[in-house]
């Protein structure tokens, strides 16, 4: 896959500030430029709530690490970054300067990189039992598609 720069096209620009709500899962869109920022105070539950949220007719339900992948390719064809960050830090780089084999094998795509092993753990560790369970073999299946 190429990127804007190498494939002769302009990167697009992005300004935003934004806030998002989604059923009660609040976030908060900003960026000038490249480069964006998505804050979630509860990312976990805002990941649910866009989940389950309604499409516009036409456009097709993606689920999963593969529809991260399809996004974070759409960002990188066009030269654009978002950080999803929550109250602990970054959990994960999506786009232009992501890359990493953990992202690509998770997700299929090399614009997916995730946050510190702390900003990741403490997020896991603010949700909920039941949340915690789905997390965990979520981690198991990644560790044995490696």
């Amino acid at each position: 896959m190429s990127s804007p720069v190498q494939s002769g096209r302009p990167a697009l620009s992005v300004s935003a500030d934004l806030r998002l709500d989604i059923d009660g899962s609040k976030a908060h869109l900003v960026g000038d430029g490249q480069s964006l920022i998505l804050h979630s105070n509860d990312p976990l539950r805002l990941w649910s709530a866009l989940n389950q949220a309604s499409l516009p007719a036409g456009v097709s339900r993606a689920d999963g690490p593969r529809a991260i992948g399809r996004a974070a390719d759409a960002l990188l064809d066009n030269g654009l970054s978002v950080d999803v960050t929550g109250p602990h830090g970054v959990l994960v780089r999506l786009g232009q300067g992501a890359d990493s084999r953990a992202g690509r094998l998770i997700t299929g795509s090399r614009g997916v990189e995730f946050g510190s092993a702390r900003a990741l753990g403490a997020t896991v560790r603010a949700a909920g039992p039941t949340r915690r369970i789905v997390l965990a073999g979520a981690v198991v299946a990644a560790v044995a598609a490696w």
